[in-house]
């Protein structure tokens, strides 16, 4: 029982698979027995808050407390306040002297001089606490670095 084989085997589709039977110690290939059903996979999209890409858990907990309006508003007056704004980004963070608190802060890269950044510091404070519900400021934290 001497077998030949072939350098270059040529791979048979299913419609035509091997049919040797098991009897002769060979194993055939199965057909499938129900039709192919693509599966179309979604593109996870990042989640945006005033153009701004989110983590889940940032999403998460915005949607919890009522926050994407918000931190839309947060945004537009952070933009509006500091005249060179280069990036900004969110973090969710536990508070690690009180338990169970936790809050959105919104990191914001800032340039400009000392004296300009304390001005338009001050007017970011002032519009902040007057677009932002009192109950919803604690949950919203700002964090500027100057680069």
């Amino acid at each position: 029982m001497s077998q030949e084989v072939s350098s270059n085997p040529t791979p048979k589709p299913y419609p035509e698979a091997d049919s040797s039977s098991q009897e002769d110690g060979k194993v055939t290939e199965g057909l499938a027995t129900s039709g192919y059903t693509a599966v179309k996979k979604s593109i996870a999209r990042p989640h945006l808050i005033a153009g701004v890409a989110v983590t889940d858990e940032v999403w998460r907990f915005a949607a919890t407390n009522e926050l994407h309006t918000h931190l839309e508003i947060a945004v537009q007056i952070v933009r509006q306040s500091f005249q060179k704004t280069a990036e900004m980004s969110f973090t969710y963070d536990l508070d690690p002297e009180i338990e169970n608190e936790s809050y959105i802060t919104m990191h914001a890269k800032l340039q400009g001089t000392l004296e300009d950044l304390v001005k338009e510091h001050q007017a970011y404070m002032k519009a902040i606490v007057r677009a932002i519900p009192a109950n919803k400021l604690p949950l919203i934290s700002f964090a500027p670095e100057v680069i």
